[in-house]
C-alpha cells in the first residue's frame, strides 16, 4: 500500500481538492518571516518544481501553496490574480506558468514581489511534456496523446508542431509560439532568470559550479544570502525524483528522442525562439 505522501504524488485531483487548500488556509496564517514575497514563473516543464524545491530548502522561506497559470484568468484580467497574490506573505513563495506581460510585471513591482524565471531547453520541454502528459491520466490532453496519437513520436510531433480543437479537447499552437511568449522576461532588469540546465547539478546532467552560483544568486535575489556552507547544503537537497512532475529531468535528453523529422519541425516553428532565448547561435545544430 503507498504511503500518504506517494497518494498524494500520484493523485493530481487529490491536491487540487484537498491538501493544497488546506496548506494555504495554514500558510496565510504565517507572517512571522521577513520579506519579500517571491513569485517563481516558468513555462510548463521548464523547472517549477526544481525551482521550489530550491526556495523551500533556504532559511525563513516556505511555500505559500498558490500556484496558477494564464490560462486561469480571462485575458486582460488581473484583479482575481491580484487578490490572490496578496494572499502570499512575506517570506512565502507562490508558483505560476505566465508569459512576459507588462501589467503582469507592474504588479509583481507593485506587491513588492520578488520574481524568479525559469527556463530551459525548450527541446528538453517537449519531451518532458509527453512523458507528462502520458503519465498523468486527469491531465486534459491524455485522452488525445494516449488515443489519437499511437507513439512517442507522433506524440513529440504534435506537441512541436501543435494541433487544432477537435472531438478530444482543446488544441495547442505550436512549441515555438508558446515558449517565445516568455522571451520578454530577459529584458527585465529587476528579475532573476534562471536556468534549468544551470540549477539542475552533475545529478541531471549540468555542473556543480554552475549549480552553485545558480543557488547563490536566486538566494540572494530573495534576500536570503547564504555563505559557502549554506550554499553547498541547499545544493545538495535540490535535485528530487519523487516529484509527480518528475519525469528523467536530465539535460539534453532531447538528443535520445528526436528524430530527423522532429529537428527539422523544431527548426521551423521554434528555431527562432531557441535561439532568443539563448540555447542555439544559429539553426546548424
Amino acid at each position: 500500500m503507498p504511503t500518504f505522501q506517494k497518494l498524494i504524488a500520484q493523485n493530481q485531483t487529490l491536491k487540487q481538492r484537498a491538501v493544497v487548500p488546506t496548506y494555504r488556509a495554514i500558510a496565510r496564517t504565517n507572517v512571522f518571516f521577513p520579506g519579500p514575497r517571491v513569485f517563481a514563473d516558468s513555462f510548463p516543464k521548464a523547472g517549477t518544481h526544481l525551482l521550489a524545491t530550491m526556495l523551500g530548502k533556504l532559511p525563513r522561506m516556505m511555500a505559500s501553496g498558490l500556484h496558477r497559470a494564464q490560462g486561469d484568468y480571462a485575458p486582460g484580467d488581473w484583479t482575481h490574480f491580484e487578490r490572490e497574490l496578496r494572499t502570499v506573505n512575506r517570506g512565502q513563495y507562490a508558483t505560476g506558468h505566465f508569459p512576459h506581460d507588462p501589467a503582469l510585471v507592474e504588479l509583481l513591482g507593485r506587491l513588492e514581489f520578488a520574481t524568479l524565471v525559469c527556463l530551459r531547453d525548450p527541446r528538453d520541454i517537449a519531451v518532458s511534456a509527453v512523458n507528462y502528459v502520458m503519465a498523468m491520466d486527469s491531465h486534459d490532453l491524455h485522452l488525445r496523446y494516449a488515443t489519437a496519437y499511437s507513439t512517442f513520436d507522433e506524440r513529440l510531433m504534435a506537441t512541436i508542431v501543435g494541433f487544432d480543437a477537435n472531438g478530444y479537447g482543446r488544441g495547442q499552437p505550436d512549441i515555438g509560439s508558446r515558449v517565445g511568449r516568455y522571451a520578454g522576461w530577459l529584458e527585465e532588469p529587476g528579475t532573476c532568470v534562471v536556468r534549468y540546465e544551470e540549477l539542475i547539478g552533475p545529478a541531471g546532467g549540468g555542473t556543480n559550479d554552475d549549480q552553485r552560483t545558480t543557488v547563490a544568486r536566486i538566494a540572494e535575489h530573495v534576500g536570503r544570502p547564504l555563505g559557502e556552507a549554506g550554499v553547498e547544503r541547499v545544493r545538495r537537497r535540490v535535485w528530487s525524483t519523487r516529484s509527480s512532475t518528475f519525469a528523467g529531468g536530465r539535460t539534453g535528453g532531447w538528443r535520445d528522442r528526436f528524430q530527423p523529422e522532429h529537428i527539422e519541425a523544431f527548426k521551423r516553428v521554434c528555431g527562432t525562439q531557441l535561439i532568443d532565448l539563448g540555447y542555439e547561435h544559429d539553426l546548424d545544430w
